[in-house]
């Protein structure tokens, strides 16, 4: 297996560089005509080096999601007939998604929904793959590991790559409104908080994402794809604070579909955040958690992909 990434992006800093490739690939949606020029200066490379990595890896199958490196392979991959196959994230599906699903054997879908944009010669309702032992976090291991004190509230703040300052920001207000109750664990990214506190523990990165969960009462996240079906999944209360930026504003839309499913889900758009209120949506959420939805996504896709590889 070889995994095939952006220079540009985050997976440079999470996936083992034995196993991956990173092309020199930006985005194109919301650039100026500058951003363009230099999407297309760098997508004639990538496109060549997917080329080549697919005829010297003997490749029989791809698998994407739309990341910035997705369209160069993608369409590498459909130029020498290997079989592709889409993983479509968000409820509304961006372009390298929408362009790779109409060369893709089969397109793999977050929910039963209608997606008018997407092509493909078979649509299949899989739902999101998540890590294996996200819901099997140990409250006690949680505990020693983020050096807090059993028995007291937790929240659970999940900033992204894009967006974290807000909620960093955001964490910075609440913490001195609700120390008296509350401990803190925060995922800021590059942005770090200052804070008074010592029931505050903060990272630009959760790696243990699976204590964090163990551990937590209430959420406050952003509403992309991955963050949404963890929530779904883990059962935990959250408020939903969507990227105002996002492509067609899918991380909404995200968050819609969640809140409409879950009834301990709130949704604040940025400029509807006051801080002032927050402790006061905190405190209603808690024990509020539900059972989460069963994940076996992964099995799913699995088994679809090596359905058809088994044939080739």
């Amino acid at each position: 297996m070889v995994y095939i990434g952006s220079s540009s992006g985050l997976e440079k800093d999470f996936v083992d560089m034995k196993d991956m490739f990173l092309l020199p690939t930006v985005g194109w949606v919301n650039k100026n005509i500058l951003g363009k020029f230099i999407f297309i200066l760098r997508f004639i490379p990538g496109f060549f080096i997917s080329v080549w990595l697919i005829w010297s890896r003997k490749t029989c199958a791809i698998f994407h999601t739309g990341s910035y490196a997705s369209l160069p392979v993608g369409l590498a991959g459909a130029m020498l007939r290997v079989p592709i196959f889409t993983l479509v994230l968000d409820s509304k599906p961006g372009e390298a998604v929408n362009l790779l699903s109409r060369f893709s054997r089969e397109v793999f879908l977050p929910y039963q929904g209608v997606f008018p944009s997407l092509g493909g010669k078979k649509k299949v309702v899989t739902g999101i793959p998540l890590r294996e032992n996200l819901t099997r976090g140990k409250y006690g291991e949680a505990i020693n590991y983020f050096s807090l004190r059993p028995g007291k509230k937790t929240l659970l703040v999940i900033g992204g790559s894009r967006g974290a300052k807000f909620l960093a920001r955001l964490s910075e207000d609440l913490i001195p409104l609700m120390n008296k109750d509350w401990q803190f664990i925060i995922q800021r990214g590059d942005f770090k908080i200052v804070a008074d506190f010592e029931l505050v523990r903060q990272f630009s990165f959760i790696d243990k994402m699976d204590l964090a969960y163990s551990l937590s009462d209430v959420i406050i996240s952003r509403a992309g794809a991955v963050a949404t079906a963890e929530i779904e999944n883990t059962g935990i209360p959250a408020i939903l604070i969507p990227y105002p930026y996002a492509y067609r504003d899918h991380q909404f839309f995200n968050a819609k579909r969640l809140a409409f499913k879950k009834n301990n889900i709130i949704i604040r758009r940025e400029k509807e955040v006051e801080v002032k209120n927050f402790p006061e949506l905190i405190e209603r959420l808690y024990g509020q958690k539900i059972t989460g939805d069963k994940n076996a996504s992964a099995e799913k896709v699995a088994e679809r992909i090596l359905k058809y590889v088994r044939k080739v």
